[in-house]
């Protein structure tokens, strides 16, 4: 006892004994990345759009730490091919990648970290494998047929006269499991032992039987037109105790020690141990040996919720057994569902969905994407609750997301073979017995900029202001004693910094300067190896030969005239700008300039050279308004009337439709308006190596939407950003291209940590 008394106290100091780590004791964030794609198989002259949310894995809440996240695509030698560095905030950021000449392969992998995660070797970068289809595509039916079996008995090891359980798993020699029904367990003298043991879709099953001593076990299967395939079980252990976990029930797990019964009398009175963790949570409890297999229960609602992993220690304190497991304890308050309604457009062309939180959640963030109904387009490893709850602490790939897809108690079964059959998983008991982590790489915060000013006149300038057009914030440097800057903003390609001296009275001067942009860390992962250890063929890919030589006629960046949506960048080139709303409205929008100002004092009299008239008008209770007329009939124009008195400094573009009959949008400034005089005292800098802006999302304009290939590869919506709550319905508009139905992948999260990813078949009924 006086040693187990012992490996506790060796614990308490960087380890909770029987409850998780408060918020305020960890010293470092960990970090993980999920990335929602709206697809996985392309066309070319798509764009790959994706939404990437960031978690605090100790934590269980979104990561407010890291700003920059790197995404990159890389082919299957491990070169990287394309590479975004996004801005996070709160937690999220979006990005899109084109799908065009330089992805010449058929397949890639996308993945997505942040520098600081580097400092945790078990924390791998988010991946998904993507595919290119490309005329001439082959089926993968072609490749030799192989099968392999897997064997992994409970606990890690056979137990000689023991009852034991095994996990089978089933693949093609490519990690793609078969699903199958004659396996057979024989011993070594051609006894039947178990017959038709049949694998689930992804090749595992599960069987038990008696260990006797001195006997050898294998597991056989013939299937047609393949050799018979046998595989040899390890060798049972002598005089050994080891676990097995019963993880079906409502209100505790149960632990059973298995060995022999000469075993169990031999160790009558001796003390094991059970040590049962998460991340910073551990319980350990005492298991006294008797003569019966002893068992001990353990409530779930003093264990956390997701994976964890059990550790059965003996008499001397070492490890014999292993098992992960998962708590489902309170997964309602984790794993959440969008209530979705839905209902047709006026002209039955587009799909509008209503979406609401349940009543017990405030605000969440999701995204959205929106395929043909019979796609075979989407083929996710992982949905945001398998890249949170589960990938960090497996090795083995798998299609995890199925089994939090709707779990009910046979997905509840199946997640706990598939945890059998994970072994330790990431973490094995040496893990837990780490020292202080050495965090090698920082946690990044914008993008580094170092300088000097050449003419500074340190006894009365010692301070520079920064300012670029596409960041917030002005921000402000001390200059040393060598006249040089450093420190870091939120800045975006394609933009430019501007840096101005300032005196102590803070009067600002154009400096002579110079300016160079920290390149992004280099980071240290070994892309290849990731590639290697985690690629994983798609199973029953069904590419089809039929489209084989079916053109696919999707010109690279080409946008239909009804899918045009103005930007903000497009304003910076031009004056005003043609495009056409949702509701189907030809409009016009102006960018509003220097000269504008300089003319113009308010918005009002901006409007007026546009032909509209300010009045005042009554509200329904009878109070005067401000009121735009438009220049046809004097009628009422749909207007924020709050804005119209506002000076025109105020305000970056002006949208209206171009009869001038039904609306004026009004779009502020970010930040308060400088002179062309202030801004001449600001020397510029083009920006190198900062965030990639996102684009808004547009449709590519396919030839054909009622083909097989539109059908099963094409996309008809993608949402990056909808805010949901439980009290008001959130409605969005999905087009429908003559489709009869439509499948949704919704995946997001709120403040709290609850998880929210879900897929929706919609049926349209056709008359």
């Amino acid at each position: 006892m006086r040693g187990i008394y012992f490996l506790m106290g060796c614990l308490i100091g960087s380890l909770v004994l029987a409850q998780p780590q408060s918020k305020d004791q960890g010293l470092y964030t960990m970090e993980n990345i999920h990335l929602h794609l709206n697809k996985t198989k392309y066309l070319m002259g798509e764009q790959l759009w994706f939404k990437a949310y960031v978690w605090d894995q100790k934590q269980k809440v979104p990561s407010m730490g890291t700003t920059n996240l790197h995404v990159g695509i890389y082919n299957n030698q491990g070169k990287e091919i394309k590479r975004k560095l996004l801005l996070v905030e709160s937690g999220m950021a979006q990005g899109e990648f084109v799908i065009d000449s330089a992805l010449s392969d058929t397949e890639y992998t996308i993945m997505a970290w942040t520098n600081f995660m580097q400092n945790f070797e078990h924390l791998p970068p988010f991946q998904q494998r993507i595919q290119i289809l490309k005329d001439g595509i082959k089926s993968e039916d072609s490749l030799e047929k192989k099968m392999k079996i897997s064997i992994y008995p409970e606990g890690g090891q056979l137990i000689e006269g023991a009852y034991n359980n095994i996990g089978i798993f089933i693949d093609n020699g490519l990690g793609q499991g078969i699903q199958i029904n004659d396996i057979e367990l024989i011993d070594d003298r051609g006894k039947r032992i178990q017959h038709k043991i049949t694998t689930n879709s992804f090749g595992m099953a599960k069987t038990a039987f008696l260990v006797e001593a001195g006997k050898s076990y294998y597991l056989q299967s013939k299937q047609q037109e393949l050799p018979l395939i046998r595989q040899r079980l390890p060798n049972a252990i002598k005089n050994r105790v080891g676990l097995s976990i019963n993880n079906q029930g409502k209100e505790k797990v149960l632990f059973r020690l298995v060995s022999s019964k000469e075993t169990l009398s031999a160790k009558d009175g001796d003390t094991y141990m059970l040590g049962v963790y998460q991340d910073d949570f551990l319980m350990l409890e005492n298991i006294e040996i008797d003569k019966r297999e002893p068992v001990i229960s353990l409530a779930r609602e003093k264990l956390p919720f997701g994976t964890l992993t059990a550790t059965l220690f003996d008499e001397d304190l070492s490890p014999v057994a292993y098992r992960m497991f998962f708590n489902h304890k309170n997964q309602k308050s984790v794993i959440r569902h969008v209530e979705i309604d839905h209902d047709f457009t006026e002209f039955d062309d587009s799909l509008k969905l209503n979406l609401r939180l349940p009543k017990d959640m405030q605000e969440a963030e999701v995204s959205l994407s929106a395929l043909p109904k019979e796609s075979l387009a989407y083929d996710a490893y992982n949905s945001i609750s398998s890249s949170f709850l589960l990938r960090p602490y497996t090795n083995k790939t798998f299609q995890d997301r199925y089994f939090f897809d709707v779990m009910d108690r046979r997905k509840q079964y199946e997640l706990d073979l598939r945890l059998m059959i994970e072994g330790w998983g990431k973490y094995d008991w040496s893990s837990k017995e780490q020292g202080e982590v050495e965090l090698a790489f920082e946690m990044e915060s914008g993008i580094p900029f170092y300088g000097k000013v050449l003419d500074a006149n340190l006894m009365e300038e010692n301070q520079i202001a920064l300012l670029a057009e596409l960041s917030p914030d002005v921000a402000f440097a001390e200059l040393d004693r060598n006249k040089s800057f450093k420190g870091n903003m939120v800045l975006f390609n394609g933009d430019s910094l501007g840096v101005s001296l300032l005196d102590g009275k803070g009067k600002l001067r154009k400096p002579k300067a110079e300016i160079s942009f920290g390149n992004p860390e280099e980071t240290d992962l070994s892309i290849l190896e990731w590639l290697n250890n985690n690629m994983r063929k798609k199973q029953n890919d069904e590419v089809k030969e039929k489209f084989r030589y079916e053109p696919l006629n999707i010109g690279e960046r080409t946008i239909a005239l009804d899918e045009v949506i103005v930007t903000e960048n497009a304003y910076k080139k031009k004056k005003t700008e043609m495009f056409v709303t949702d509701n189907g409205i030809i409009s016009e929008g102006r960018i509003i300039r220097d000269a504008d100002i300089e003319r113009y004092n308010s918005v009002s009299s901006y409007l007026a050279t546009l032909g509209y008239r300010y009045s005042k008008g009554l509200d329904a209770d009878g109070f005067y308004v401000d009121v735009l007329l438009n220049p046809k009939n004097n009628s009422p124009v749909s207007v924020d009337s709050r804005l119209l008195s506002l000076p025109l400094s105020s305000v970056k573009a002006i949208y209206f439709d171009i009869e001038k009959e039904i609306f004026v949008s009004i779009v502020l400034r970010d930040r308060a308006y400088e002179s062309p005089e202030q801004r001449m005292k600001f020397v510029k800098f083009a920006i190198e190596n900062g965030f990639t802006l996102p684009q808004e999302y547009f449709r590519p304009n396919y030839s054909n939407y009622g083909n097989q290939l539109f059908k099963d590869y094409g996309a008809l919506d993608w949402k990056a950003n909808i805010s949901i709550n439980s009290e008001i319905p959130k409605s969005v508009k999905i087009p429908l291209k003559n489709q009869n139905g439509i499948q949704l992948y919704i995946e997001g999260m709120d403040r709290e940590g609850s998880l929210i990813s879900q897929k929706e078949f919609i049926g349209i009924q056709t008359y």
